[in-house]
């Protein structure tokens, strides 16, 4: 019986940590696309800014 017991609280111990790993993935998921988002909006203002130089350049050309 004692064999029993251990499997089961081995069990318990591993939906526990199961548990963890699924809390820890969401949260991970969720920062991950709050870092692609702000890199979307980084690349969105890096080619802004590159169209108005361009703009610029190309004004002084003429």
């Amino acid at each position: 019986m004692e064999l029993i017991e251990r499997l089961e609280a081995r069990f318990e111990e591993l939906l526990v940590r199961i548990r963890q790993l699924e809390e820890e993935k969401a949260a991970l998921s969720t920062q991950v696309e709050a870092e692609a988002a702000k890199r979307r909006e980084v690349q969105d203002r890096i080619e802004a800014l590159l169209t108005r130089v361009q703009e610029s350049l190309g004004g002084h050309k003429a």
